[in-house]
């Protein structure tokens, strides 16, 4: 895959930019490993993977379809405002 496009995890209601397409397999597994662990550090997102880990979906996007639409990486609003 070409290097300007980036993969986005989708985990229940949650978005994870994962990193450049071209790099997953270095980059997931050891994501994957965290999560499975119970060890990422964003606490909701953690939860949303122990609940619906089964549910994530990759999806593909350029850094222009990123940069025009922010919703594309924007996380859910937890109840404490963070993004």
């Amino acid at each position: 895959m070409s290097p300007d496009i980036f993969a986005i995890v989708r985990i229940g209601e949650y978005k994870l930019l994962v990193g450049e397409a071209h790099r997953l397999r270095e980059v997931w597994p050891p994501l994957l490993d965290r999560l499975n662990r119970g060890e990422f550090p964003h606490r909701e997102l953690q939860q949303a993977w122990n609940q619906t880990g089964n549910q994530r979906r990759f999806s593909f996007h350029t850094g222009r379809e990123i940069a025009a639409d922010r919703s594309i990486i924007r996380w859910k609003r937890s109840k404490n405002g963070r993004e």
